[in-house]
């Protein structure tokens, strides 16, 4: 005998993620329920069957008969109305208005309801708002609720830890800083910041979320970058044992976002994570079982793709202070001295604009290049590698990541361009010979990009790992450039969260944290000339922890990537390379 599945269990929760705007395709994407349970749940919900009340029944004692003609004219009991979910129909929003003069910084989280906060990683969060002087901010998140639930975070039970840090308004706590703290995502969405992007008019907006995510917001040449981004969480992983719920607590993080608005009001923020101990470190201070730890090194640097031809001066300084005009150090005030990681990541080096695939068939290119540059592609092949070289550090290991910008020399080398060209002739059928007489030497090691960067002098301590190839820095992929996609489909950020590995990589130009995939943004002007209208490019690099813990650092224009009137730095002082190495 075949029992009757009772499907009257799932309505609350379907007219709970109706009403939260998913459909059909989504619920049954994220595993709230299967494909015939939502066809039989939503007929339910059709046929208003749960909501209806039986037809009233007139007592009778056992032996007594009702007549006939009373039966028909019994008065009806009237159904129940049914009750109607809460709504809004404004939205509230302060200004902190914080005065300019004065550096001011906030810790911000989010926390879940009905959830006990992860007290390690809490009680470090206040040993670091104490010792940088900022203001703890938490937003909270409901889940599980019903439709008919007050989903208000005002009304819901937190952890009294955090009680006194709530927020549940939209705060503006810069000028172009927004906390959308009454987004009350549920923990289980894939994308927090989908939708939100526009919430501020364009400038920058913060998500309470228990999931990692960044974002930048498109705008229009020449305006400043602004982001979006979720926070992190205080509270431990509390989810529904069901298939959405097993997959978001993979991806729950102990983090915050550490937000300083500076003297100028200019607003900074940067992702804080935890490990599985509550443990974290931002920049070079650590706060281990709540103790400060300060002075501490990086494990890895991933800079924005470099584009030597095409890179701006400040953010070459501010990053590794090499002036790129001398290719020379010149200031230790930069991140690579202050951070000294110990392996640095070196992306599209080579902007190869003197002959690029991209225009070497537009005259007018051709001859802006011809009246900007010397034209001579091996001057740009060594100018580039002299700018690895300069950039090397004694306690550092330099890595070059082949990708696409430096393989467009071995484009160049397969077309018929090069032994019409005059000025670069020479170098064309140079490095073609050198590599047929590779191949007939069956020498399948052998690289012609990596061989061109060797030639002109790219030092030998310089690690080069081949496009296509691995590279783990712990437990995080470092090998990809950004351009190859899986099974040599066109690659985006959004393949990569389909990796078993967390990765670091380039190549987009667009800085971005989507899952465990951090991806890089760019050292190298923002306008290149080709990418004209709206834009997502950003100067940001990747620091990777030793905890395995990474940040997206973005750079101001200005050079700027924190607030600094608070802070003193050392005289600028000028380097040559053997002074600095002896150092």
């Amino acid at each position: 005998m075949r029992i009757k599945k009772d499907y009257s269990q799932f309505v609350p929760m379907l007219i709970d993620l109706r009403a939260l705007g998913m459909n059909k395709r989504q619920i049954i994407a994220d595993g709230y329920m299967n494909s015939s349970e939502y066809k039989e749940t939503a007929k339910l919900i059709a046929d208003n069957s749960l909501t209806s009340e039986p037809p009233a029944m007139q007592e009778t004692s056992e032996n007594e008969e009702i007549a006939p003609e009373t039966v028909g004219n019994e008065p009806k009991e009237a159904k129940s109305e049914k009750p109607k979910p809460p709504r809004i129909s404004s939205i509230a929003e302060r200004y902190l208005d914080k005065p300019r003069g004065k550096v001011h910084r906030f810790l911000v989280t989010a926390a879940q309801d009905d959830t006990p906060v992860f007290r390690p990683f809490w009680e470090n969060m206040k040993v670091y708002a104490k010792l940088i002087n900022a203001e703890i901010i938490v937003g909270g998140f409901t889940y599980q609720k019903g439709l008919f639930t007050d989903h208000n975070q005002r009304t819901a039970s937190y952890d009294p830890e955090v009680q006194p840090f709530m927020e549940y308004d939209r705060v503006h706590l810069s000028e172009d800083l927004l906390l959308v703290a009454d987004a009350n995502i549920l923990p289980t969405t894939a994308n927090p910041l989908n939708g939100w992007l526009t919430v501020n008019h364009g400038n920058h907006v913060l998500i309470p979320h228990a999931r990692i995510a960044s974002k930048v917001i498109p705008r229009m040449q020449g305006n400043p970058a602004k982001r979006a981004a979720s926070t992190g969480c205080c509270t431990v992983p509390s989810y529904a044992p069901r298939a959405a719920g097993r997959k978001a607590i993979f991806h729950h993080t102990y983090g915050f976002q550490l937000v300083e608005i500076d003297t100028d009001g200019r607003t900074f923020f940067r992702h804080v994570t935890g490990d599985d101990y509550g443990n974290f470190q931002d920049l070079t201070t650590q706060i281990i079982d709540g103790e400060v730890i300060g002075n501490c090194r990086i494990r890895g640097l991933v800079p924005g793709d470099w584009h030597h031809q095409q890179l701006d001066a400040r953010i070459a300084s501010i990053t590794t202070g090499v002036n790129i005009w001398s290719n020379k150090v010149t200031t230790r005030n930069n991140i690579l001295d202050w951070f000294q990681p110990e392996y640095v990541f070196f992306h599209d080096t080579l902007d190869f604009r003197f002959r690029n695939h991209h225009g070497i068939a537009d005259p007018h290119e051709r001859a802006r290049i011809a009246a900007s540059t010397s034209g001579d592609v091996e001057d740009e092949v060594r100018m580039a590698a002299a700018f690895i070289n300069a950039c090397r550090r004694p306690w550092s290991t330099s890595i070059m990541v082949e990708s696409n910008h430096d393989a467009a020399i071995a484009k160049w080398l397969k077309g018929d361009d090069g032994r019409f060209d005059g000025l670069n002739a020479h170098y064309w059928h140079s490095l073609n010979a050198e590599w047929h007489r590779r191949l007939r030497a069956q020498d399948n090691d052998f690289n012609v990009v990596e061989f061109a960067m060797r030639e002109v002098g790219l030092a030998d301590d310089v690690h080069f790992i081949k496009s296509g190839h691995s590279f783990m820095l712990d437990d995080v992929e470092c090998g990809l450039h950004g351009d190859l996609g899986i099974n040599g489909s066109r690659s985006a950020p959004a393949q990569y969260r389909r990796f078993g590995v967390k990765t670091n990589s380039g190549h987009t130009h667009s800085p971005e944290i989507i899952d465990g995939q951090y991806v890089a943004g760019v050292s190298a002007k923002l306008d290149q000339g080709y990418n004209k209208g709206p834009t997502t490019w950003a100067h940001a690099h990747i620091l990777q922890y030793h905890n395995t813990k990474r940040c997206l650092l973005h750079i101001e224009e200005d050079g700027r990537f924190m607030a600094t009137g608070d802070l003193t730095f050392e005289e600028t002082e000028i380097l040559e390379d053997d002074e600095l190495l002896a150092a």
